[in-house]
């Protein structure tokens, strides 16, 4: 299970991070913008609460990670580049209750041609026939719940035809999403990645 101590220096690195680093101009896609923090976290009624509107159990890891936190607390910005169409804004990690409608639409729709995923997931030799469901976290990741709680595979899911494991654990997806610079490339453990 993750532990305190991962989750306090996550939530550390992450809220350093965002607290240095402007919006890059340059830049299309989703950015964190300067001063994001996380939310904190649920309650055990509150997780118990979001599970049961979901119809699904978490995983172990997503349980910690819900104590710890609860999303992130300010919009994520496009702002296009240098391109003279408007800013617009997506809720930056999910949180509860906050995002409830739109996880909910997100978990249905993504499983909308269910077989199609199962077969692109398959290629890359991932089996999802044991899901029950799968729960957005961030844009188009998303955790697969299975009845074994001790696993929290993350996928990144673009398409029903455009899918990949993303982190083979809730752990190693955060990592990777939220505390590795892409150009770097490797898994370096988080107090390695520093408050850059």
């Amino acid at each position: 299970m993750l532990s305190s101590d991962f989750l306090d220096e996550f939530k550390r690195v992450t809220e350093a991070k965002w607290r240095q680093r402007p919006i890059n101009p340059h830049l299309y896609g989703f950015q964190f913008q300067q001063g994001t923090r996380w939310n904190p976290g649920l309650s055990e009624e509150k997780i118990a609460e979001y599970e049961k509107l979901l119809g699904i159990r978490f995983p172990h890891d997503f349980r910690a990670f819900l104590r710890a936190m609860n999303g992130t607390d300010l919009p994520t910005l496009n702002i296009y580049g240098y391109r003279p169409e408007p800013p617009h804004t997506a809720a930056g990690v999910y949180s509860y209750p906050r995002d409830i409608e739109l996880v909910k639409w997100l978990a249905e729709e993504v499983l909308e041609d269910r077989d199609v995923l199962t077969a692109t997931l398959a290629a890359g030799e991932f089996d999802l026939t044991t899901a029950l469901s799968l729960v957005p976290v961030y844009e188009h990741r998303y955790l697969v719940c299975t009845p074994d709680l001790k696993s929290s595979v993350v996928l990144s899911v673009y398409s029903d035809q455009d899918a990949i494991v993303y982190g083979t654990s809730l752990q190693e997806y955060l990592q990777r999403e939220f505390v590795l610079e892409p150009r770097w490339g490797s898994d370096l453990p988080i107090d390695a990645a520093g408050d850059d």
